[in-house]
């Protein structure tokens, strides 16, 4: 143990330097009190700060070929669909390595990102009708399937399960409450097989829902809503 020559206290542990005046003391510094321990790394931000930039680096290399040399070629700006989707999977990496993870809402999200990115991308390539008759309800009947199994399944993610289950159903629904009142026509296959199962598969959920979760998604509505 050192004796500050200036401060005239006893400094223990492996310190070289007076914590009050932070002179130098003038003994050999003794045994550390502590263990030495490696500074923590925080993989799951590592790993973000990796995926973006790469992402940011494939944009901006696609942005360069993409306005600067294939300017004079007419094509469309693939760069610009490209930043679009960088952006999502980033936002979609973001949710997955949070520490709190809320499985329904982010499937809920998921569901709605990724539709709206297709429907984009469809529309961007000349729309071909591929988006919304196909994949967007196969995609609400698995967000259907995953919900009903954390609602109905899952104790810990009851609760929360029940309000997005009934949202997700909410989607199921919408193509046909949009016909009803004439609006999409033309754009929405309201008789493809996809919409037809989705809306099966809806209405299916929502009486499940009605009959053995009644109270408690009444609870958990008036709970959100202030009721």
């Amino acid at each position: 143990m050192n004796t500050c020559p200036h401060c005239h206290i006893k400094v223990g542990g492996d310190s070289t330097y007076c914590p009050l005046c932070q002179n130098r003391l003038p003994g050999p510094a003794g045994e550390a009190y502590f263990p030495a321990t490696a500074p923590r790394i925080h993989w799951a931000s590592m790993l973000y700060k990796i995926v973006a930039f790469v992402l940011c680096a494939l944009v901006v290399v696609a942005g360069a070929f993409d306005f600067l040399l294939l300017e004079e070629t007419p094509h469309r700006h693939f760069s610009v669909l490209m930043a679009v989707w960088a952006a999502a999977i980033l936002l979609v990496l973001r949710a997955v390595l949070r520490r709190r993870f809320n499985g329904p809402r982010q499937i809920f999200n998921l569901l709605l990102l990724v539709s709206a990115l297709l429907v984009f991308t469809d529309w961007f390539n000349g729309y071909t009708g591929f988006s919304l008759d196909l994949v967007v309800p196969i995609l609400c009947c698995v967000a259907l399937v995953c919900n009903f199994v954390f609602a109905f399944l899952h104790s810990k993610f009851t609760a929360n399960a029940l309000v997005y289950l009934l949202m997700n159903i909410g989607i199921g629904l919408l193509p046909y409450i949009l016909l009803f009142f004439r609006i999409g026509a033309g754009r929405i296959d309201g008789h493809s097989i996809p919409w037809v199962v989705c809306l099966i598969l809806s209405i299916i959920t929502f009486l499940g829902l009605v009959i053995f979760q009644g109270r408690a998604l009444k609870a958990e509505l008036e709970k959100r809503l202030h009721m």
